[in-house]
């Protein structure tokens, strides 16, 4: 044991050191090509040590993404040093942690990398369809409560604290949590989900001067699509917001939400080009979940939709784009399938109702009953180890094999309604009628019937494994994956 333990500090040790390396060559251009490649190889390493052998294929698909990472990195590190210095130290942090939580994964089945909390759910704009129903009016964790919930959740192994809302800038412009949170917290990322709107000079001083905090700027598609959801010149307000951050040193990107109206447009060189050009450095895409205020179910994409995203985004991978991307649902083969329920994340509303997903609009619990001793559960760990709603949630992940299909929500709607039946959950209050049991729960198996029935090309990692394999351009592609595992 106590070899094991002595093995893992020299690990953290030469991690550490590559990660001083690269800081240095921030300073010296000439070092930055090589000690940015040493630094991928170790991010490589340390996967390689931290995901079991069963999991083969979500390997090949994470090296085959860690294998494009470096000219996203390359352009931080000219663009905004500043915010370069505190990825770096989010990496190394990331890196320990993923042994931290290889242990915990293996003996309890949860692993949470990251939580989403919500600081408010009140938001000073009023979007149609708003998934979370934000309003003017509603509910807020105090600082101090936010303060708590992530020293919870580091104990439990979270790199990255990812903030949503309501619009979380009320509240660094009422009491500075958030910049105040990343002073507490220097060694973690925080990404944080907003309409841009509330971010001033004053503001994007401070984010500059913290480092690591990472604001994902709603964008609907092109101006006229982000205006006519959002407000008129929302668009060229966030494009001035995102000038300013860029004064700063602040890393920001984009978040952008998938419908049947948008797909096509933000499917297209322009759009990404568009995003690099006012200086997006990273970009999430979520497909059209119908819950919160008047859910339109026929935003949903359909399968043809859904996989024209899912090419897109993996082809400007290949093409080595200087941002960094991530598709929440396309991307479960990289996190071996359903990450909710405590697996690997799971959400926490402004009022302080639990759920296994942001996009899950159930409570399981709350964490005012565990902080103040009404819950079976002493702690927020023991509640998403324990609770029987979020057992049952990873009790069904475990029974979903196919990583192209990985959601229990829009890909699997029977086993979501079945965890739902076996009770320990209420309606949160984002959930709409017939999210259950009606129109929306029929539109949910429409989509999980055409994705089921969609048959998927393969993807980079496999067809490249294929290929060095000297497998004939015909094979399907479970061979790849069943090879991948042996």
């Amino acid at each position: 044991m106590v070899s094991m333990q002595n093995g893992s500090r020299w690990r953290d040790l030469a991690v550490s050191s590559v990660i001083k390396g690269t800081e240095l060559a921030l300073y010296v251009p000439v070092l930055r090509g090589y000690l940015v490649d040493r630094l991928m190889q170790r991010l490589g390493t340390t996967y390689d040590e931290c995901i079991p052998e069963r999991e083969a294929d979500k390997l090949m698909h994470v090296r085959w993404l860690g294998a494009h990472l470096s000219p996203w990195l390359h352009r931080l590190i000219d663009e905004r040093p500043a915010a370069a210095r505190a990825i770096l130290r989010f990496i190394n942090t990331w890196m320990v942690d993923m042994r931290r939580r290889k242990g915990s994964l293996e003996t309890t089945g949860t692993s949470p990398c990251t939580v989403v909390i919500e600081p408010t759910d009140r938001c000073n704009l009023t979007c149609p369809g708003c998934y979370a129903k934000s309003t003017a009016e509603g509910s807020d964790l105090s600082y101090e409560q936010m303060e708590d919930i992530c020293k919870q959740v580091i104990g439990m192994g979270v790199s990255l604290i990812t903030i949503s809302g309501g619009e979380p800038f009320l509240r660094e412009k009422a009491d500075q949590t958030l910049t105040r949170l990343a002073r507490r917290f220097p060694e973690r990322g925080f990404l944080v989900y907003t309409n841009g709107t509330m971010i001033d000079e004053e503001i994007a001083e401070r984010l500059g001067r913290v480092g690591n905090i990472f604001p994902a700027i709603s964008v609907e598609g092109f101006e006229h699509q982000t205006d006519q959801r959002r407000g008129r010149g929302i668009y060229e307000k966030n494009r001035r917001v995102r000038d300013l951050l860029a004064r700063h040193g602040v890393m920001t990107g984009f978040s952008a939400t998938i419908t049947s109206e948008n797909c096509e447009s933000i499917c297209t060189d322009e759009f990404l080009e568009m995003r690099i050009a006012e200086g997006d450095l990273f970009g999430w895409f979520f497909l059209m979940h119908p819950v919160g205020r008047a859910p339109r179910p026929d935003l949903m994409v359909n399968a043809e939709q859904r996989l024209l995203l899912r090419q897109t985004v993996y082809r400007w991978r290949q093409e080595q784009r200087p941002i960094f991307l991530g598709d929440f649902w396309s991307d479960g083969p990289l996190v071996g399938g359903c990450i909710a329920g405590g697996r690997a994340y799971f959400h926490i509303y402004a009022n302080g109702d639990i759920s296994p997903c942001v996009f899950t609009p159930v409570a399981a619990g709350n964490i005012f009953d565990i902080i103040e001793g009404r819950s079976e559960h002493k702690s927020l760990d023991a509640f998403v180890r324990n609770n029987a709603f979020f057992r049952a949630w990873r009790e069904e992940q475990n029974g979903i094999h196919d990583r192209d299909r990985p959601c229990l929500l829009i890909d699997h709607p029977e086993a979501f309604r079945r965890v739902v039946a076996r009770g320990g959950c209420r309606p949160a209050k984002n959930m709409p009628p017939g999210y259950v049991d009606g129109e929306i729960a029929r539109r949910f198996d429409e989509v999980a019937g055409q994705w089921q029935a969609r048959k998927l090309p393969p993807l980079p990692a496999e067809v490249e494994r294929r290929q060095r394999r000297n497998q004939p351009p015909g094979s399907d592609r479970d061979d790849a994956v069943a090879a991948a595992g042996e």
